[in-house]
């Protein structure tokens, strides 16, 4: 997945830079980082062998997904992978599953360091109990919506109440993640000239975008109670494939 991934987020990260990710925000005209990503050849990522893409399986797409979320690029990059490969409507909500696992992370990321450098009373504020306990709250949240993420991609084709588990739990981990970034920074991190507004905005934009967590909570809720089954074996039995 090295092969792809790695060529990948360099691209982006050389055409949505902070300051072309504003303008774009803004309104602006991305005709020009279009083009190149339509002449990387990712766009046919999922499209397969056969057919002249690159027969990505659904697992390695959700990586590059997921750089999508932590360069803060166009979600319609990865809207264009799943339309070009025919995919239904499941495989846009896990998309945006794992655009949310990358911002999420890029998040972490920003306040971790930020609790390294600021300085308070001539020692890092990171040293502090209550702003650590922030932190490890934000890295359990971040790991949950990957692993989530990575269960939903797991199977070809994919299975949709995996994906409403993904969701639901980025959507509900989004403004947790988001809140407490913003807690950790104070106010420089709502400014405009700062990065971090870019990544906690794409978290509750993507967090409603295609149903929020009480719409795939509702889905879920229906399939356990049809089921007649405890919710320990049909959870075990219906989502992790256990028997």
């Amino acid at each position: 997945m090295t092969e792809f991934l790695e060529p990948f987020e360099r691209m982006l990260t050389l055409l949505f830079p902070a300051d072309r990710v504003r303008a774009i925000d803004a309104g602006a005209e991305w005709q020009h980082e279009r083009e190149e990503v339509g002449q990387s050849g990712f766009l046919d990522a999922l499209v397969p062998e056969t057919a002249g893409g690159a027969g990505m399986s659904l697992a390695d797409a959700a990586q590059l997904w997921r750089a999508l979320g932590r360069n803060a690029a166009p979600i319609a990059i990865g809207e264009a992978m799943v339309s070009r490969a025919g995919l239904g409507a499941e495989a846009e909500v896990l998309l945006l599953a794992a655009a949310l696992s990358g911002a999420a992370d890029r998040v972490l990321a920003m306040s971790a360091a930020y609790a390294g450098e600021r300085s308070q009373f001539g020692k890092p504020i990171g040293r502090q109990q209550a702003l650590q306990q922030q932190l490890a709250v934000m890295a359990e949240d971040c790991v949950a919506i990957r692993l989530a993420v990575e269960l939903a991609a797991a199977g070809e084709p994919p299975d949709r109440l995996r994906i409403a588990v993904a969701k639901s739990v980025a959507s509900s981990a989004a403004p947790r993640i988001a809140n407490a970034a913003h807690a950790v920074h104070g106010a420089i991190g709502i400014s405009a000239e700062y990065d971090l507004q870019l990544y906690t905005g794409r978290l509750h934009e993507w967090r409603a975008a295609l149903g929020s967590e009480t719409r795939w909570n509702r889905e879920l809720g229906h399939a356990l109670l049809v089921s007649h089954a405890p919710v320990l074996d049909w959870t075990r039995a219906r989502l992790f494939g256990e028997r």
